[in-house]
């Protein structure tokens, strides 16, 4: 994925008020916040479209609740998100969540997974 997908994203979730970081926190925590990572797949036809799955690591030591009022603002703020960068079309949508389990109560987590796709002029 290149740098202009991934930074379209980060502004994306700093827009919609996320604390978020790709691949890892660095520093403090800021609690609730999120980590990111992604698998694509490869153009499956002429159009030149990727998609890619985003996947959006959220934690807290708060309660369960803050990070389900994280999800919906993330799913909320992208029902209709699309834009073209330095040639590149890009849209992206909310898909999916699950809570995942940790080994101690007071660290909780979700999985939100993103609809990416991308398309550049060839």
């Amino acid at each position: 994925m290149n740098e202009t997908v991934l930074g379209f994203i980060s502004k994306l979730l700093s827009s919609l008020g996320i604390n978020y970081q790709f691949m890892q926190w660095n520093g403090e925590p800021q609690y609730p916040y999120f980590v990111g990572e992604y698998s694509e797949a490869p153009e499956l036809d002429e159009s030149g479209e990727m998609r890619i799955d985003f996947i959006l690591s959220g934690f807290t030591r708060g309660s369960w609740l803050e990070l389900e009022e994280a999800k919906t603002k993330i799913a909320e703020g992208t029902r209709d998100v699309r834009a073209v960068i330095d040639g590149i079309g890009i849209a992206v949508f909310y898909s999916s969540s699950i809570p995942v389990p940790e080994e101690t109560d007071e660290l909780k987590r979700i999985q939100i997974t993103l609809d990416v796709r991308v398309w550049r002029n060839k």
